[in-house]
C-alpha cells in the first residue's frame, strides 16, 4: 500500500500504530467488530462513489449490511475522520452531514442527526478531534463540539460545548471544564 493513498490511510488507522500486515488483517476480521463495521463503511462509501451502477449498489448492500447485522447507519455523506474508536458497536447512527475529526471514541447507541424540523436547513453537527461520547447520548443539530469534550451517558445536545468541558443531561448544561 502506498503511504500516499488516502484510502489506505484510513484502513490502516484501524490497525495498532497504523501498521497493516496480513496477520493483523485476518485477526482484526475474525474478532472485531469495530473493525468490521468500519471496513465496511469505508469500502462501502467508496464503492458508492463509483461511477458504475453495480459498483454503486454493492455500496448500498454494503450499508444495508451494516444496518441489519449491527444496527449501525453510518451516511456515506457523513465526513469521519482517522481513528475512530467505537468500543461497543451497535446501535450508532450517523446522519447526512456529520463532521467527525480524528481519535473520537463513540459508545453504543449515540445518534449525530439534524434536529429535524420540517421547512428549515438541515444542520449537522461537527465533532472535533479527542471528543468521547458515552452510551445513548443525542447530539443534535448544527452544533459544535469543541476538542477533548466529554458527552454524558444519555445526554441530549443541542447546544455548542466547549473544548475540554463535559456536557450531562437532558438537555444538556456544560458541568465542567478540564
Amino acid at each position: 500500500m502506498q503511504k500516499g493513498n488516502s484510502f489506505s490511510l484510513e484502513i490502516c488507522s484501524e490497525f495498532p500504530n497504523g501498521e497493516f500486515s496480513f496477520g493483523t488483517f485476518v485477526k482484526y476480521f475474525m474478532y472485531s467488530p469495530k473493525f468490521r463495521l468500519m471496513l465496511n463503511y469505508r469500502l462501502g462509501n467508496r464503492f458508492y462513489r463509483s461511477k458504475l451502477f453495480i459498483v454503486r449498489q454493492l455500496g448500498l448492500y454494503l450499508r444495508t449490511k451494516m444496518i441489519v447485522k449491527r444496527h449501525c447507519d453510518f451516511s456515506y455523506n457523513a465526513q469521519i475522520g482517522l481513528n475512530l474508536k467505537l468500543p461497543h458497536p451497535l446501535g450508532i447512527v450517523i446522519g447526512d452531514g456529520v463532521v467527525i475529526r480524528d481519535s473520537v471514541k463513540i459508545f453504543q447507541q449515540v445518534t449525530l442527526g439534524s434536529h429535524g424540523k420540517s421547512g428549515e436547513e438541515l444542520k449537522y453537527p461537527v465533532i472535533e478531534s479527542g471528543v468521547k461520547i458515552f452510551a445513548g447520548a443525542k447530539i443534535i443539530g448544527g452544533i459544535t463540539i469543541g476538542e477533548n469534550a466529554i458527552i454524558g451517558a444519555n445526554a441530549v445536545v443541542n447546544i455548542d460545548v466547549p473544548p475540554n468541558s463535559t456536557a450531562v443531561g437532558i438537555p444538556c448544561k456544560i458541568v465542567s471544564k478540564k
